[in-house]
């Protein structure tokens, strides 16, 4: 009889090699076969290809591939314009031609929806494409390292601490990326270096926003006093409206910020124009990436809502749907857990004069249990992040269901491990894609969900 520690090395002496068809895509962007009925989980590969990979972990119920060589290619496969693509990771489908990409989205969706919610393709409906494919993203938070003597940003490769240097972003707008480097050129010029744990100093992150004609620049540091100098000289680069910095000393901190911004020059927030409404954002506060499709985006879901008494957003931000909805209903009520955001938000509030909006800043739970208590929520507009609806909001909504659902998500599985939930009490209307982030397997959609009767 073999021993248990021979039959190991055996299996994976098999399994260190091999040829493999891949038949579609993960939430991740990686190619997806099978080897005797399990998954096996390889970047860089697309659906239709064989492709000969090494065997790196093996996880019982799945497995994890590297891709040697690509041996039949997808009619799909073009060359990445990022020559970092593939270590980078942040563009996991930028081989794959536009019309790939998004049928590869609409997939991951229908799937997702299917498997945990039961709901049927024939829900979902076309998904809109962005206008832009690259150059879209408006704002970024990227790692700052030491490279040659130089300070430079990047991104971490997946999964790992291992640093990849980008010199240049083909998501990123080209405004944004003129901003970055020319606060960059300063911050060298004065040899600023990147954060050391030990001494609790330097540069850890650089958090910039660029749109419209305004910019706005986070330094994430460590104990550092950043000197006049340095301010004046970075004020002056072109659409600098306001510079602020945020002390971050956490060790092994996976949050941008830990303290409060201080303004260092300009303005506590920037204006940007969105759909009619003027918008004020602080640092601190959310706000889409790729404006255009925003703007359809939040357009459409508020389409959705029916003429009412009283409409809740829950993780309103900085209030944008909030507003634009509050010409269909007499009364809306905002939540959002960040203080920055709730001021921002009740700032607009007044800059575009609507006075039938309230917004509070507190957990959506227990901020929607305690309205649910002293009034009737006719419909509940809900845009939570990735790890969607916990479990103390979906059991708020159960123990008090509104009318109505509108609900804009940005990742298939969590919203479809919600919906599996509150089917048991709501029926889903309509499914409406939306790609936010060309290049990127990620993939936007409203649901429509109303009560049964």
């Amino acid at each position: 009889m073999k021993s248990p520690f021979l039959q190991i090395y055996i299996k994976f002496a098999i399994l260190e090699e091999m040829k493999l068809k891949f038949e579609k895509i993960g939430i991740n962007g990686e190619g997806i076969a099978k080897y005797k009925n399990i998954p096996v989980f390889c970047d860089g590969v697309l659906p239709g290809e064989y492709a000969e990979v090494e065997m790196i972990k093996d996880y019982g119920r799945y497995q994890m591939a590297k891709r040697k060589k690509v041996l039949t290619q997808s009619p799909y496969r073009i060359p990445p314009i990022c020559p970092n693509q593939e270590r980078c990771g942040a563009c996991a489908l930028m081989h794959a031609q536009e019309s790939a990409q998004e049928i590869y989205k609409k997939d991951l969706l229908e799937e997702a929806l299917w498997k945990y919610a039961h709901v049927k393709n024939h829900f979902i409906r076309t998904l809109r494409p962005s206008k832009k494919t690259l150059y879209y993203r408006t704002a970024c938070k990227l790692p700052i390292q030491m490279v040659d003597g130089e300070l430079v940003s990047g991104m971490y490769q997946p999964g790992t601490n291992h640093f990849i240097p980008i010199a240049d972003c083909f998501v990123h707008t080209k405004e944004l990326e003129q901003f970055r480097k020319a606060i960059l050129d300063v911050l060298n010029a004065f040899s600023i270096q990147a954060y050391d744990p030990k001494t609790k100093s330097g540069i850890r992150y650089l958090v910039l926003r660029r749109i419209q004609n305004h910019g706005q620049c986070t330094l994430v540091t460590g104990k550092d006093s950043l000197s006049k100098e340095l301010i004046q000289a970075l004020s002056k680069i072109p659409f600098m409206d306001a510079l602020g910095q945020s002390i971050n000393t956490k060790h092994k901190n996976h949050a941008i910020f830990e303290t409060k911004t201080k303004l260092l020059y300009g303005s506590k927030t920037i204006e940007v124009a969105f759909n009619g409404l003027k918008i004020q954002l602080s640092p601190e506060s959310f706000f889409q990436l790729n404006v255009e499709q925003a703007e359809a985006l939040y357009s459409l879901a508020v389409s959705k809502i029916d003429p009412c008494d009283t409409l809740v957003e829950a993780y309103c931000g900085v209030g944008v749907m909030s507003l634009l909805a509050a010409s269909k209903v007499k009364h809306v009520i905002g939540i959002e857990l960040t203080p920055e955001a709730i001021h921002n938000a009740k700032e607009n509030a007044k800059k575009n004069h609507i006075t039938n909006v309230t917004f509070k800043c507190g957990d959506a739970a227990k901020q929607y249990t305690k309205l649910s208590k002293t009034k009737r929520i006719d419909t509940l507009l809900v845009d939570p992040p990735r790890s969607g609806l916990d479990e103390a909001m979906m059991e708020a909504i159960l123990q008090n269901p509104p009318e109505k659902i509108i609900y804009v998500s940005c990742n298939p599985a969590t919203l479809a491990k919600n919906l599996k939930a509150l089917k048991h009490i709501y029926q889903v209307r309509t499914v409406l894609p939306f790609d936010f982030f060309p290049q990127t397997p990620l993939v936007e959609a409203i649901v429509v969900l109303s009560i049964h009767k």
